[in-house]
């Protein structure tokens, strides 16, 4: 039993971490145990939403395409304290117009900080909150930037996971997480997100998971931005289809795929990821 609640638990982190923001899932690592995530991301968008959720086409031969790696690094300090950081890599291909196209490549945001435990339900189940800075690996004019914001942050999370009520399914687990985050700008934003996962083993090595992604940013500056690193006012609802299998009880592999079906002044991005879950 306690062998299926951390290979659950794992798998939580996993499809967390498959999110733009590329954050943590709400269980202990584990005192003086440590979890490396390396991630390769793929987004692509032509078309747009306005501020109607109306698609509006875009012009032949134009589009973005962001190609990212992501590390994640977290650390077991105690039983309920860990340290956690994220530190991206962007390389981006923006074609404003057919035949100019503006790429970039650099370091983007890296988010440092700690998660800390406060409840778990016969170690099922768990309740954690962390706290997080947001810090700018990049130079950037007057906060504007093509791999991010420009600016530092705070980022406040509440997440509780583990295995589904056994009235519901005798297998599987789920993810609930809020988030907030706030950058020091005085264009903002200000972001909330609400990620909630299900997922459920097919084999003993293998499972299946659908994600949701409730994302809204809010700022002054309405300006739409294709760059969904840069962008400022905008929200989405974005579905994820995941599938894992775990080769060792230290190292798994998943891959998943995700479309944008439906927002506001933002891009009618899809795309999808690949990753390694490394336990040291």
């Amino acid at each position: 039993m306690k062998k299926t609640v951390t290979i659950n638990l794992f798998i939580c982190l996993f499809f967390v971490l498959m999110a733009p923001l590329k954050t943590f899932a709400g269980f202990p690592i584990g005192k003086y145990r440590n979890v490396v995530v390396p991630t390769f991301s793929y987004y692509h968008q032509k078309d747009r939403f306005d501020d109607k959720d109306h698609i509006i086409k875009g012009a032949p031969g134009t589009g973005f395409t962001s190609y990212s790696s992501n590390l994640y690094i977290g650390y077991g300090i105690s039983r309920r304290l860990d340290f956690i950081a994220t530190i991206p890599y962007l390389y981006q291909q923006n074609v404003v117009v057919p035949g100019n196209t503006l790429i970039d490549a650099g370091l983007g945001d890296m988010t440092i900080g700690l998660s800390y435990n406060l409840a778990n339900f016969n170690y099922v189940r768990f309740l954690s909150i962390g706290v997080s800075g947001i810090v700018p690996l990049y130079k950037s004019n007057n906060g504007i930037s093509p791999l991010g914001l420009g600016s530092y942050g705070t980022e406040i999370k509440l997440m509780y996971c583990g295995n589904l009520p056994k009235e519901v399914s005798s297998k599987g687990y789920f993810n609930a997480e809020f988030g907030y985050r706030k950058y020091y700008n005085t264009q903002g934003p200000d972001q909330i997100s609400f990620t909630g996962t299900v997922g459920y083993p097919i084999t003993k090595h293998n499972q299946l998971s659908l994600d949701i992604l409730l994302f809204r940013s809010f700022s002054s500056n309405k300006a739409f931005n294709n760059n969904i690193f840069a962008a400022r006012d905008y929200s989405f609802f974005k579905p994820q289809l995941n599938f894992g299998h775990t080769f060792t009880r230290r190292f798994s592999m998943f891959v998943g795929g995700f479309y944008v079906p439906f927002g506001v002044n933002t891009g009618v991005g899809y795309g999808g990821s690949v990753l390694a879950v490394i336990k040291l």
